[in-house]
């Protein structure tokens, strides 16, 4: 089949809120609770969290640039020893496509109707269940950065290079490819 034969699901990007994104991961923002009445300078600071970051090994941060990659998701992934939260730095607003950690798979793959796209504010982080299923943000501007967690086994596996088949599944990274897996491409619509 050639890649023009491939048929496509689109995903059309919401805006998140916190309950919108609940069965991914958690939307961490000033505008959303829980706040906490920490008083910083008379009243003039805002405090969001906790938000617990849960990891199996000692976390690590990365930092990394994403360049503008067009509108279609590679792959969609999930690591079980951690979880992932993305900060963006600078301010852009991001595009974050997910789907439930806890979905049945068909033929190993999320079922296409529970992959969600959000757009995601510049000044939002969001941090993902373990297992939660995503593709590395789809940025608004070319070289925009992340800090993102990991920790050493997840670092290690994203070092490593896809199968012929564009998957990995080794130390904490399972990347599924959704044109090997359903035999559909998945395109965003991006903002």
């Amino acid at each position: 089949m050639s890649s023009l034969e491939i048929p496509e699901h689109l995903l059309t990007p919401q805006e998140v809120t916190a309950e919108d994104f609940a069965p991914f991961g958690e939307v961490m923002s000033l505008d959303a609770t829980p706040r906490l009445p920490i008083d910083f300078y008379q009243g003039k600071n805002r405090v969001h969290g906790p938000v617990k970051l849960d990891s199996d090994t000692p976390p690590e941060f990365l930092v990394f640039r994403v360049g503008l990659r067009g509108d279609t998701v590679k792959n969609l992934e999930r690591h079980v020893e951690m979880t992932q939260t993305m900060i963006p730095l600078g301010g852009q607003p991001y595009v974050a496509v997910v789907a439930p950690p806890d979905v049945p798979l068909v033929n190993g793959f999320p079922p296409l109707e529970t992959v969600r796209a959000f757009i995601i504010p510049g000044d939002v982080c969001i941090n993902l269940h373990r297992g939660t299923w995503h593709e590395p943000p789809f940025p608004s501007i070319d070289g925009q950065m992340f800090l993102i967690t990991s920790h050493e086994r997840l670092t290690k596996g994203l070092q490593q290079r896809l199968d012929e088949n564009g998957e990995l599944d080794m130390y904490d990274v399972e990347k599924r490819n959704p044109v090997y897996r359903v035999g559909q491409r998945i395109r965003v619509k991006l903002p």
